[in-house]
């Protein structure tokens, strides 16, 4: 600015920020950017949910910041981590372009005769069976199953998960000999669940446990993903109409999957009777 209080001209403008934007310290502005990412990320996965196929594009950034209130520099460092972590492109003449897949799963079981691929609606869920065996369980999978003792006799199955010929997850299952019985590996088919239902074993209700695990090098070679890449940790333990569990499973599902849990009620005090 000169001595007559005029941007010299050729002199570059700061752009404004938006309303009620302060200038913030390093870490202020950090939150910002975790924050605003998050957000985006939600977008990214609400986007390829919906879609067959990815690619579709995103808001451009003076768009983005309108509609979060950010100023440029933030958005495009929030741009930059969904870049990083591979769900985005962004590309010189097109813009921000979405390339991740998403797939959301409903956390309930398939209803009795409907098949995984009908009950998820996310494409042909199918399996490839890699083990198939009959054998003595050990301890820590007899104390998550019940009217079982360690040694006693389980089919152990491992199989990968796939969606439209995908690898998507990778599941070994324990269950137990009553349950299994008359079971051959040529009944398996593409579907766990509806290996179940066809030799009428009551499934009812299950329990799941999740977590986060970086891919070991065999899980990632089956998966088709990077050694180290994000996955989904997670333990499933069925139970039939009595409470009884007669199937534990640990799986792990590559970070393309999310799971939906839905109607989870409020769990309230319970007051002793006056």
């Amino acid at each position: 600015m000169n001595a007559h209080g005029r941007i010299p001209a050729g002199a570059r403008r700061s752009p404004p920020r938006p309303p009620g934007i302060q200038r913030w310290s390093a870490e202020d502005r950090g939150l910002h950017v975790e924050r605003l990412r998050d957000l985006l990320r939600v977008t990214v996965v609400d986007a390829t949910a919906a879609a067959a196929a990815g690619g579709a594009r995103m808001p451009n950034e003076s768009e983005l910041m309108r509609e979060f209130g950010e100023p440029r520099d933030v958005v495009r460092e929030a741009l930059s981590l969904l870049a990083d972590e591979g769900l985005i492109q962004r590309r010189r003449g097109v813009g921000t372009v979405i390339v991740a897949s998403s797939y959301t799963v409903d956390g309930t079981l398939p209803g009795t005769s409907t098949s995984l691929s009908d009950h998820a609606a996310i494409g042909a869920v199918g399996a490839r069976l890699l083990h198939w065996r009959r054998g003595p369980v050990p301890a820590v999978i007899a104390d998550r199953l019940d009217d079982i003792a360690c040694g006693d006799a389980t089919l152990c199955m491992e199989y990968v998960l796939t969606i439209d010929g995908t690898p998507m997850g990778l599941i070994t299952n324990y269950l137990r000999s009553g349950e299994s019985a008359g079971m051959s590996p040529e009944d398996f088919g593409d579907d766990f669940y509806a290996l179940l239902d066809h030799h009428g074993v009551d499934m009812h209700d299950h329990d799941i446990d999740m977590t986060a695990q970086a891919a070991d090098a065999r899980t990632a070679e089956l998966l088709g993903i990077e050694p180290g890449s994000p996955t989904q940790l997670f333990e499933q333990t069925l139970r039939n109409s009595s409470g009884a569990r007669f199937d534990f499973a640990i799986g792990r599902l590559r970070r393309e999957i999310r799971l939906r849990i839905t109607g989870i009620g409020r769990v309230l005090p319970v007051h002793p009777a006056r």
